[in-house]
């Protein structure tokens, strides 16, 4: 049962990068909707439509370390717990890092999580099931 339902992860984080593409190509990238959100009230609470304080909260994750941070220290968790929803965690945050001009510590995140979601995925479909009496 375990390999016939082991690729609905995956597909989730496929999911969860093309929306975050998809934010940045049209809500974080066009001038035009920079310019409705005025820069000057670049904050959480930001005047103009509703997805401007979205859209602050984006760029100031960016900006402010967030994701970096998050991205590592997932990592390090991961390695250190090595459970699948931690590995799977850390791969979604990688994707999302990677995707938001977070490169470098979104690529780590990335590999680590890859490998340690895998590794318990596969552990898991490999051990044969335990029946107490």
């Amino acid at each position: 049962m375990h390999m016939k339902r082991g690729w609905i992860p995956w597909l989730a984080a496929a999911i969860v990068c093309a929306l975050v593409i998809g934010a940045r190509q049209f809500l974080i990238q066009p001038p035009e909707v920079a310019h409705r959100c005025d820069a000057a009230t670049l904050t959480f609470f930001a005047s103009g439509p509703w997805w401007c304080s979205l859209r602050a909260a984006i760029i100031m994750s960016y900006a402010w370390g967030g994701l970096f941070y998050a991205a590592i220290v997932l990592s390090c968790a991961a390695l250190l717990i090595r459970r699948a929803s931690t590995g799977f965690v850390t791969l979604v945050v990688g994707l999302v890092a990677i995707v938001w001009y977070t490169y470098e510590a979104g690529a780590v995140a990335i590999t680590i999580g890859t490998l340690v979601f895998a590794r318990a995925q596969a552990t898991s479909i490999t051990q044969p099931l335990r029946v107490d009496r």
